[in-house]
């Protein structure tokens, strides 16, 4: 393939047309059925003009997760506020729902390939390890500043706390809900949070308060 950097904007452009007509095609045939030239007839253009930018529909699925997990990693980035932590765990919480819920197609055939595919299944632990990475240096900063408890490892819970909104996440979006109570994404939101600040010794504070104004519903 060739490389981004030396493209055009013209090819950028093209670049960028095929990865937006995978990830619709994703959404509505899944993964098996999604050929190239449905890509390119998708996308307005040559089937030749594919074979410019990637090897097969493999590549251009690796690339579409790649460029999804780097633009979640900085969409629910949510710097956390000593003073006011509650708050912090539920605005996290709540862009990660919500880049989860636009991406939803993606994000569920990135789950469904790493049960079979190798690459995937590398690519997706690599992701998870960066994640737990970020939740446990948070709740060290926590820890420090006192204002999270220190009878727990950091580490053990962030992999535990995030694989619980992880896994809510994929039954809620990318399996429509199947066999979960129908509850407003805001009220799912606050739940885990409190389980997380609860968790974590963070009761002195109410968290409706600290909740995000958020008026969506299901």
């Amino acid at each position: 393939m060739t490389e981004q950097r030396t493209l055009t904007e013209k090819g950028r452009e093209t670049r960028l047309r095929l990865l937006r007509s995978a990830e619709q095609l994703l959404a509505t045939q899944g993964y098996a059925n999604m050929r190239i030239t449905d890509i390119t007839s998708n996308a307005g253009l040559s089937a030749g003009a594919f074979y410019r930018y990637f090897t097969d529909r493999h590549q251009i699925t690796l690339e579409l997760m790649r460029e999804m997990i780097d633009e979640m990693a900085e969409f629910i980035r949510s710097p956390f506020d000593e003073s006011d932590p509650k708050r912090s765990v539920l605005e996290s919480t709540h862009k990660y729902f919500e880049f989860y819920d636009e991406h939803r197609a993606v994000l569920g055939v990135l789950v469904e390939m790493s049960q079979t595919d190798a690459q995937v299944a590398a690519f997706w632990d690599e992701t998870k390890r960066a994640f737990y990475a970020r939740i446990a240096r948070s709740l060290r900063r926590g820890v420090r500043l006192g204002v999270i408890r220190d009878d727990i490892d950091p580490q053990i819970a962030a992999e535990m706390l995030g694989s619980m909104t992880e896994f809510y996440a994929f039954q809620r979006f990318a399996m429509n809900g199947s066999g979960l109570t129908d509850v407003s994404t805001a009220d799912a939101t606050r739940t885990i949070a409190e389980i997380w600040i609860s968790g974590m010794g963070l009761n002195e504070q109410d968290v409706q308060r600290s909740a995000p104004d958020d008026t969506e519903t299901d």
